[in-house]
């Protein structure tokens, strides 16, 4: 993910108390993980897509610090906060004597600074849908329980087949945006997993031929791709009269095949942005929206 995505994600994450009344997803473990002489004790994660993984994996009594902007589950809460995705704070973190810290590939310095420092860590890559797979078996089995690893890989796999829906409509992802902006859009393109979550459910990603994952477009561009649905994803809830004002602007185009067939939706959730194991929960929300989308338009009928 990149670093300007996940600032506008922290920035938003800021505001957001504890999330309450989510779902914890059936992958999630509820027994703790008694380690071994020879496994790690004492872990921090990074990320807060790491920090999901590894609760999710029935390691949280051993997670002793999380990054700031980790909103579940609610236990995570609890731990001491390390600080930001690029500028965590390596005395606290260093403090809690750690015996591996969970990192992502893109905080390579910090984890350069956290060897040199004598702590063991592993980077994780999660960009795609079985980066997200495999992120759970590493996790698992570098801290001694890979068959829980393994049980939340075949779940996730599982619950994110592919189910092509008819009709393949062109969908635009949108991921940071103001009310009343609509210039500068940063939109999912290839390469994440909004767009493979959006491919398996029979879709076209409008900017599927961005050399970038998160590219900057203008209305102009959005215009000429002429998308039949559009789906604004934010990583916190969002309230009704600013959902309202986020589709009002897409309203002021009625040339637009999504505003004319009315396939306009807000997901804002505190999972929406998380590739973690909350990613069944997007996924049924996406399928919704492109339901919308691939839906024949409705004609007035005439009156006698």
């Amino acid at each position: 993910m990149t670093r300007r995505l996940w600032r506008a994600l922290a920035a938003c994450l800021l505001a957001i108390a504890a999330l309450a009344g989510c779902g914890e997803p059936s992958g999630v473990a509820s027994g703790p993980s008694e380690p071994s002489a020879t496994e790690p004790a004492r872990v921090v994660t990074l990320a807060p897509n790491l920090t999901e993984l590894a609760f999710a994996l029935g390691l949280g009594p051993r997670v002793v610090g999380v990054s700031d902007y980790v909103t579940w589950p609610p236990e995570a809460l609890e731990r001491p906060s390390l600080g930001g995705l690029f500028d965590p704070n390596l005395e606290a973190v260093i403090g809690l004597e750690p015996d591996l810290a969970i990192v992502l590939p893109s905080q390579a310095e910090v984890a350069d600074k956290l060897e040199r420092a004598g702590i063991a860590t592993l980077p994780v890559g999660i960009e795609s849908l079985e980066d997200v797979e495999r992120a759970a078996v590493s996790i698992a089995e570098r801290c001694g329980v890979p068959e829980a690893g393994r049980k939340l890989a075949a779940e996730l796999h599982d619950r994110l087949a592919p189910r092509p829906l008819p009709g393949a409509p062109r969908i635009l992802l949108s991921v940071d945006r103001a009310p009343g902006r609509t210039e500068n859009l940063l939109v999912a393109g290839p390469g994440t997993f909004l767009h493979e979550l959006l491919t398996r459910l029979g879709a076209r990603n409008v900017f599927a031929d961005s050399p970038v994952r998160y590219p900057q477009v203008g209305m102009e561009e959005v215009l000429a791709r002429e998308p039949e649905g559009i789906i604004e994803i934010r990583p916190e809830a969002v309230p009704p009269e600013t959902a309202e004002r986020l589709l009002a602007d897409w309203r002021r185009y009625p040339g637009l095949p999504a505003v004319a067939g009315d396939a306009l939706t807000v997901i804002g959730e505190g999972y929406a942005l998380i590739p973690g194991p909350r990613l069944p929960l997007l996924y049924d929300r996406l399928e919704e929206a492109v339901r919308r989308a691939a839906a024949e338009p409705t004609t007035p009928k005439e009156t006698p």
